[in-house]
């Protein structure tokens, strides 16, 4: 569905679109390796930068289509770069495994 979503972006804005996505811990990697793996350029924010921005704003609204207008409003405000490809996935692997370790702890 996302892969249609974006097509149909794509297909209507005449450019390949860049996406913007807020981080959730492991939650965003499968999302992440899909954008990867169809070579489509993303943005990954830190959830404490986009709720900065959120607490700054006169009306407390949270909802996904506010999230969304959030993020992007910070892609335009903000100097953000496109993540770039990490080698492998072995950083990663180590956290989690890192996270499993300390929770049995």
């Amino acid at each position: 569905m996302l892969l249609q979503f974006v097509h149909n972006v794509e297909h209507a804005s005449g450019q390949r679109p860049l996406l913007v996505l807020e981080a959730t811990g492991h939650y965003q990697s499968p999302v992440v390796k899909f954008l990867e793996e169809h070579h489509y350029l993303h943005i990954v924010i830190n959830p404490l930068i986009s709720n900065r921005l959120r607490k700054s704003s006169l009306r407390k609204i949270k909802t996904d289509a506010a999230d969304a207008y959030l993020l992007g409003e910070l892609y335009y405000k903000e100097e953000l770069n496109p993540l770039r490809k990490r080698a492998c996935n072995c950083l990663i692997n180590l956290r989690y495994l890192t996270r499993q370790y300390e929770s049995l702890s």
